[in-house]
């Protein structure tokens, strides 16, 4: 068997960071319909920025001459000190040899030498599989190296243009229920005036959504990392489309995000959807989705399909998609392990 070596991978390498997206984006594409693997360029920017929210590495699986296993490390620095988020990526006609295993011990390693002890990470599976995706081997990888399933999502999708009349139809009816709320849009920049409160509701999506088992806290969105991001999004050709409730107070209430991305501009993706808890009952959820998709459909009229993600059990969030068209095409298990931290 030929020796498999595993280095970090240079980002400003420019064949390099080909060779390893290559990789990625075939394993990551494999037997789904439904994949949406990063483009090469929106990849090379995320890694070659730098966040103060967040730190990302790659590394590089080679094997011979040809890079055979990609994997990525994300270490939040802000909070969530104990995660590790991993991915590991093999090439579909050399799995089984090992290299995904390899690829998982190294960063396993790399994580607990930066203090991490809860390693998370997570696998596409076919809709018509198990909940849990027993039996799935990608699942099943995972399981017998200690995994743990946190909770299981769904992706959902909804062909575009949505019917406009149907949007119109939900805003309306919500209308009655939140009338003392101003609703503000914004395209990239989150304006100033808002950017505290907003950044309190985004960096809370992870506690106050449905998460099961999975152990997560309230994330640091402030000021000085939001702008990051936002730096790092503009650069990596992503536009964001946002629709915030503001309560009369000025606090943001709700809100919700559209994605589209230059380099796949025939997807626009469901980011973040979040009602502060002592603001729910008033169908913000519902009015904010559908402004926003026929916002988004009004200005841009490129992508054909919008993908959205909830977890199985969040039944509130679901059926407001579904009110909306969206149709379940695959799933998405969450899985995390606790090792012991390198420190």
């Amino acid at each position: 068997m030929t020796t498999l070596t595993i280095a970090s991978l240079d980002p400003f390498d420019e064949s390099a960071m080909a060779a390893w997206h290559a990789t990625y984006n075939a394993a990551a594409s494999y037997q789904r319909s439904y994949a949406a693997p990063r483009a090469l360029e929106e990849m090379r920017t995320q890694l070659q920025m730098e966040n103060p929210g967040e730190r990302l590495l790659g590394f590089t699986g080679v094997s011979g001459d040809r890079v055979v296993v990609t994997g990525t490390l994300s270490l939040s620095l802000k909070d969530n000190l104990e995660q590790a988020w991993l991915e590991v990526h093999t090439l579909p006609e050399l799995r089984r040899n090992g290299h995904g295993s390899a690829m998982l011990s190294h960063l396993t390693a790399e994580a607990q030498a930066h203090g991490r002890c809860l390693l998370v990470t997570e696998v596409a599976y076919p809709y018509d599989a198990r909940v849990d995706g027993s039996g799935h081997p990608d699942v099943e990888f995972l399981r017998n190296r200690g995994f743990e399933l946190g909770i299981a999502d769904v992706q959902r999708v909804l062909d575009l243009p949505a019917d406009e009349a149907l949007l119109e139809h939900l805003i309306a009816a919500a209308e009655p229920m939140h009338r003392d709320y101003e609703f503000r849009q914004f395209r990239g920049r989150v304006p100033e005036d808002i950017v505290e409160t907003y950044g309190e509701l985004v960096g809370s999506l992870l506690t106050e959504s449905p998460m099961g088992d999975m152990e997560f806290e309230v994330q640091v969105m402030d000021r000085e990392r939001i702008r990051a991001e936002e730096k790092i999004s503009e650069a990596s050709g992503r536009t964001k489309y946002t629709t915030v409730a503001l309560a009369d107070d000025g606090t943001a209430a709700a809100y919700t995000e559209l994605v589209v991305a230059r380099h796949t501009p025939e997807w626009a993706f469901q980011w973040g959807t979040l009602v502060r808890p002592d603001h729910r009952g008033h169908r913000l959820g519902v009015a904010l989705k559908a402004r926003n998709l026929l916002w988004l459909q009004r200005e841009c009229s490129r992508p054909r399909l919008v993908r959205t993600y909830n977890a199985e059990v969040n039944t509130h969030m679901v059926a407001v998609n579904e009110r909306m068209g969206f149709r379940p095409v695959e799933r998405l298990g969450e899985f995390q392990r606790r090792v012991e931290p390198g420190w």
